[in-house]
């Protein structure tokens, strides 16, 4: 097994580990999700403003708007068939192929759905990207750079 492969699973049992803690650490070991998440070309996506920078306000903003879109019926929580529905059913522009994929697995729905019934609420979608967000904002100032919205990336 290559050193990077094994510090990716070195990485991925941490996170597992570090979420069953508490309610309040998703588990982030959501196979390409992550990974998915953190491209160019999705940083190019929350980037509103197109300063090259994604700061927690533009982060919560596009959440909300995915959270919404994915929504259906409008009942501020998301169901099995409202997460995996038909793949057409998304506007493209909310993010890549890949990320799609990989969001819309029973994986990465199970992972925040914190409360285990079966239901996705505006609150643990969010409280999960949270968590994201914080772990690339390494220094803590409210916003990402390219450098840190790849770390995980170009670490492995």
């Amino acid at each position: 097994m290559t050193h990077s492969k094994k510090l990716l699973l070195i990485t991925l049992s941490a996170l597992a580990s570090l979420s069953s803690v508490a309610h309040a650490q998703p588990d982030l070991s959501t196979g390409g999700y992550v990974n998915e998440l953190q491209t160019m070309e999705m940083m190019s996506m929350l980037d509103a403003n197109d300063n090259h920078m994604v700061s927690k306000e533009e982060f919560n903003s596009y959440y909300n708007k995915l959270f919404d879109a994915l929504n259906k019926n409008k009942d501020d929580s998301l169901d099995e068939n409202e997460w995996i529905g038909n793949v057409m059913d998304t506007k493209t522009s909310l993010g890549t192929g890949g990320y799609f994929t990989e969001l819309r697995t029973k994986k990465v729905m199970s992972a925040m759905d914190s409360n285990a019934n079966n239901k996705v609420s505006r609150k643990e979608f969010l409280s999960f990207h949270e968590t994201i967000f914080s772990k690339m904002d390494a220094k803590s100032e409210g916003e990402v750079d390219p450098q840190n919205w790849l770390r995980r990336q170009t670490h492995n």
